[in-house]
């Protein structure tokens, strides 16, 4: 997914993490959308980005 498009899905244009950190969460908000539809994302973006957040300041993506 393009940064881009997590962007647009998120409503947030200042998300944290280099590119290689962003793909990957690309890819979990693909997995996230597959599993519970982009209305959920929509739902629950305040959270995602929260937790997103925080991974990134923590450094737990390797």
């Amino acid at each position: 997914m393009e940064i881009k498009m997590i962007a647009a899905l998120l409503n947030s244009e200042d998300l944290p993490g280099t590119p290689e950190e962003l793909a990957i969460l690309g890819t979990r908000l693909e997995e996230l959308i597959r599993r519970n539809g982009r209305q959920w994302i929509i739902d629950h973006r305040r959270t995602l980005i929260a937790e997103w957040t925080l991974i990134v300041d923590r450094a737990l993506i390797r």
